[in-house]
C-alpha cells in the first residue's frame, strides 16, 4: 500500500508540475504575442499616419514557435480608417497567409520581412465619395439603390427647386472608380440622361459620362478587383501582391 501511495503522490506532483509549466508557457506565449503585435501596430500607425492604432494578429498557433521558425501564419491587419491620398478608406482588413521575419530581425527591429500574397477589403463611405466629385456646390446625397447608387440633389428651374436623382453604377477603370449614370429622374418622373445633364449644366456641373474618384495613392502592392454597393458606401475587394518590407 505504501508503494502505491508513493506512486500516486509522485504522479500527482508530475501532473501539477506539468500543469504549472503549461500555464507559464501559455503566459509567455501570450506576452510575446502582445509585445510583438503591439510593436507592429505602432509601426504601422506611424508609417501610414493612421488616426487610430490598427489591430494585428497572427492566428497560426503558438506565437513562440512561429517566432522561432521565422514564419507567422494567418496574419490579419485591420484598421478603422486609412488615409489614401484624398480618399479615406474605412474598415480596412488585410489577410495574409504568411509573413516571414527572421528571429534576429524581430529581436533587433531591423531587417527584411517577406510577405506572401493575400487579400484585402475596404469601404469608401457615401459621404467620402461625395467629397471626391465635383458637385458644383450642390448638396448631393448618395444612397444605396440595389446594386447601384442613387445620387439626389435639388436644382433650380425657373426659380423653383426641382428634385433631381441619378442612378449611377460604380465601375473600376484602372486605378479609379467611375460613377457611371444609368438613368435619371426629375420631380419623381423618368427623364432622359441628356435632360439631367442639361439641368446640372445650368448649375455649373458637367456630368458628361459620370464622376471619377482616383485611387492613385493606394499602394502599388494592392490591386482592386471588384466593387459592391453596401448600405453605407462601396466595398472594394482585391489582392495584396507578394512583397518585401524593410524593418526599422
Amino acid at each position: 500500500m505504501g508503494a502505491v501511495a508513493r506512486s500516486r503522490s509522485t504522479l500527482v506532483r508530475v501532473v501539477v508540475t506539468l500543469a504549472a509549466l503549461a500555464v507559464v508557457l501559455v503566459g509567455a506565449d501570450l506576452a510575446a504575442r502582445a509585445v510583438a503585435t503591439g510593436r507592429v501596430e505602432r509601426e504601422l500607425q506611424t508609417r501610414l499616419a493612421l488616426p487610430q492604432r490598427p489591430e494585428v494578429s497572427a492566428a497560426g498557433g503558438s506565437f513562440l514557435l512561429q517566432a522561432l521558425r521565422g514564419r507567422y501564419d494567418d496574419v490579419s491587419v485591420t484598421a478603422a480608417r486609412v488615409p489614401s491620398g484624398d480618399v479615406v478608406l474605412d474598415d480596412v482588413r488585410v489577410l495574409l497567409p504568411a509573413v516571414r521575419v527572421p528571429l534576429r530581425a524581430l529581436a533587433t527591429g531591423s531587417g527584411t520581412a517577406a510577405v506572401d500574397a493575400g487579400t484585402f477589403t475596404a469601404s469608401v463611405g457615401f459621404a467620402e465619395l461625395v467629397q471626391q466629385v465635383d458637385t458644383g456646390g450642390l448638396d448631393v446625397r448618395l444612397t444605396r439603390a440595389g446594386e447601384d447608387v442613387r445620387a439626389s440633389t435639388s436644382v433650380r428651374v425657373f426659380g423653383l427647386g426641382v428634385e433631381l436623382a441619378l442612378t449611377v453604377q460604380p465601375r473600376l477603370e484602372g486605378r479609379s472608380v467611375r460613377l457611371v449614370p444609368l438613368s435619371a429622374q426629375a420631380a419623381g418622373q423618368e427623364v432622359p440622361l441628356a435632360r439631367a445633364r442639361q439641368l446640372l449644366r445650368g448649375t455649373g456641373v458637367e456630368l458628361l459620362d459620370g464622376w471619377t474618384v482616383a485611387l492613385d495613392e493606394v499602394p502599388a502592392e494592392v490591386e482592386v478587383r471588384s466593387l459592391r454597393v453596401t448600405d453605407g458606401g462601396v466595398l472594394a475587394r482585391g489582392d495584396v501582391l507578394a512583397t518585401t518590407a524593410v524593418l526599422g
